[in-house]
């Protein structure tokens, strides 16, 4: 029940945990070129850059570091991913060692109980499927239609999963002084896209079958009920997918604007019980409400008309074993890893000791982050972040003041919403209290205890005053999330602990290193607020036209030259990106490694003594070099296609296709016209 993704942009599709050590221990000891610190050696410099630039910046990391094997993905992300084992490692041990004596409801006790019960596998395995007993008591006395929607209510509160529908209450579009409730289409078993647009027959829906079937078997279920129950699941997230808005059409945030009064969301949902359902999620029937997909309702209620209670309390029984089964017994590990492996080709399996910060990020993402940031993040770290995104809002100021398209009226806007922009770097000044909800020894329950809390927390938000609450998401924000994210509704962004910090940021290097690489990662950010949805919205963070007709023709025109690229780009032998999908972003990196160009130019005029070559390469190009270095990583091509339904584009796009947009680029490395790397001018983007 947190905001849509929608209306947030981020730097990267998702890798939860990270973290590296603080600023105050030499970086130089952590630059090491395996890991992708920036370094000469991950160059092959045989390789003329405008033949191929990607070869030339990272051919000897490619040569060199090999995709492990139980990796669908390999780069930046997964090593800093990496690095949270290490350093989380004498955290998570302290709080599980002192949790017993720390005092009641605080971040260490907490931390550490729930680190303790996760990883007592002996009590896990022994009790079965006991912890979920009285869960599988209430779905199994469900009885009308009626009752399952209000079971429906109940379980999402529970479990902080969404099967169905997904109800959420944040900022109105229109109007972000006030909150709004939002339906949009929930999660499926299995959320890969390509599943259920496929044929019947295909591979890709016998792989769903076998898994659910695989679950269900590891739950009791006989096997040939399991693959029956299989079947109707695979039927129920089918006609569930078809509801969604096009993901293409979501780029326009204007298209997620569907109000419906309460009178009107009860007719499209024909036969569900819509009252039963947001009472038993502890909200007041509102007078309206607003659909993220347009369809979300109708959706809801083809699939009460189309299935009976009891296969409905089927797929129900599936995803309440997904929700807590990383906390059941261990056997249900072997249909998700059996899955992993045959939709991307590889799959991690870690010890428990390792798997449980991700546990606890999900979970009790806020308190997990209070304890890193007292041991690994400092006050000096964020002032340098905040140093950096105030020098890139200074580039991205002045660009706009030099932009000549532009009528008076939108630039003196876009001005106005740069200056406007809310930033953090790091961590919250104030902390979620978290120190009412029991943690004891059953894992079970203490997530129960914890997503209760969470779904009491944003109902409040219901009738409440709008508040920002940073740092707060624990898949996106959370400050040992390996992110920053920028939101449209607060026109501001985030910028993790975990982010702010080598490889990404260090100022112990030179300054093409670290403005090209988290300067970079900033500028994206702001970008995102003047994208292809971000830039309907305001200052304020209202949905609403800005730009005069001509301004807007003008945008598209260019905006449709970047989808245009990105529709050409072939990442598999006859596979090709979505230009359309990953639009937002692709912008966003053209902005962000433009301004954060821009601001390293803006420094060396100041620093004039930094603006020497080092190993041959001049500033320009160690910041360009820096740039696509960050992006290198090794996919399977099971993980390159899952990657194509993201709006982030892989990193063998991301690290040379944003650098053909900038003329600086092609200065720095000579790259003239009929270079492999030439991209003609009429095919290249100026709008920020």
């Amino acid at each position: 029940m947190r905001k849509s993704r929608l209306l947030t942009g981020t730097i990267g599709s998702f890798l939860l945990l990270t973290s590296v050590s603080a600023l105050a221990e030499d970086s130089e000891n952590r630059a090491d070129p395996d890991k992708l610190a920036f370094s000469i050696e991950n160059m092959d410099r045989s390789v003329d850059p405008a033949d191929d630039f990607r070869r030339y910046a990272s051919g000897g990391w490619f040569d060199r570091v090999e995709r492990p094997a139980d990796r669908p993905v390999y780069g930046f992300m997964q090593i800093m991913g990496d690095t949270i084992s290490q350093q989380m490692a004498s955290v998570l041990a302290e709080a599980a060692a002192t949790s017993s004596s720390a005092a009641k409801g605080s971040p260490a006790q907490q931390v550490g109980a729930l680190y303790n019960s996760y990883v007592d596998v002996d009590r896990i395995d022994g009790t079965g499927l006991a912890p979920i007993a009285g869960e599988l008591a209430r779905l199994e006395a469900v009885e009308g239609k009626e009752d399952l929607a209000a079971y429906l209510g109940a379980f999402s509160t529970r479990t902080g999963q969404w099967p169905f529908v997904n109800v959420s209450i944040f900022q109105h579009l229109s109007d972000v002084t006030r909150n709004a409730v939002y339906f949009e289409m929930g999660h499926r078993a299995l959320t890969i896209s390509a599943i259920y647009e496929s044929p019947e027959d295909s591979t890709l829906r016998t792989i769903y079958r076998d898994y659910v079937t695989s679950m269900l078997e590891v739950a009791g279920v006989p096997s040939d009920r399991a693959r029956g129950m299989a079947a109707t699941s695979l039927a129920i997230d089918t006609l569930l997918h078809a509801g969604q808005l096009d993901p293409v059409k979501k780029v326009d945030r204007r298209n997620i604007n569907n109000p419906r009064t309460i009178e009107e969301l009860r007719a499209e949902s024909a036969d569900f019980a819509v009252g039963a359902y947001l009472q038993a999620l502890g909200l007041q029937i509102p007078d309206r409400v607003i659909l993220i997909d347009p369809d979300a309702a109708s959706t809801l209620g083809k699939v009460m008309a189309a299935f009976t209670v009891d296969e409905l309390k089927g797929y129900l029984k599936l995803r309440l074993i997904q929700s807590f089964g990383t906390v059941l017994t261990t056997k249900f590990e072997e249909p998700k890893k059996q899955v992993n492996i045959a939709l991307l080709g590889a799959y991690a399996e870690k010890p428990r000791e390792e798997s449980v910060v991700e546990f606890i990020q999900k979970t009790l993402g806020q308190p997990l982050g209070r304890l890193y940031v007292q041991n690994f993040f400092s006050k000096p770290q964020v002032d340098a972040g905040l140093d950096m995104i105030r020098r890139i809002q200074a580039a991205f100021r002045k660009r706009i003041e030099a932009n000549d398209w532009m009528a008076e009226e939108t630039r003196s806007a876009a001005l106005g919403k740069v200056d406007a922009l809310y930033y953090r770097v790091g961590y919250p000044d104030r902390w979620i209290d978290y120190g009412e909800v029991e943690i004891g020894d059953d894992p079970v329950q203490n997530v129960i205890n914890l997503r209760e809390f969470e779904m009491a927390r944003i109902a409040a938000k219901q009738d409440g005053p709008v508040e920002i609450w940073a740092f707060s998401d624990p898949l996106h924000t959370a400050p040992t999330v390996v992110n920053a994210a920028y939101d449209a509704l607060i026109n501001g962004f985030e910028v993790t602990a975990a982010i702010a910090q080598p490889p990404a940021f260090s100022v112990n290097r030179d300054a093409p290193l670290y403005f090209c690489r988290l300067g970079a990662i900033i500028g994206h950010e702001m970008t995102h607020g003047f994208d292809t949805g971000g830039r309907n919205f305001d200052a304020k963070g209202n949905l609403r036209n800005w730009w005069t007709a001509r301004d807007e023709a003008r945008f598209e025109a260019e905006a449709q030259k970047l989808i245009d690229q990105g529709n050409a780009f072939e990442v598999l032998p006859g596979t090709f990106m979505n230009g359309g999908l990953t639009v937002t972003e692709n912008l966003a990196d053209i902005g962000g490694i433009t301004l954060a160009h821009d601001a390293l130019m803006n420094y060396l005029e100041v620093h004039p003594d930094e603006n020497v070559e080092i190993d041959g390469l001049s500033p320009s190009q160690r910041c360009f070099i820096a740039y696509s270095q960050l992006w290198a990583e090794q996919r399977s091509d099971g993980a390159m296609r899952v990657q194509l339904e993201d709006n982030h584009a892989p990193g063998i796009y991301r690290a040379v296709a944003p650098l053909q947009h900038l003329e600086a680029f092609y200065d720095a490395f000579d790259i003239e016209e009929g270079d492999p790397m030439w991209l003609p001018p009429e095919k290249r983007i100026d709008i920020w």
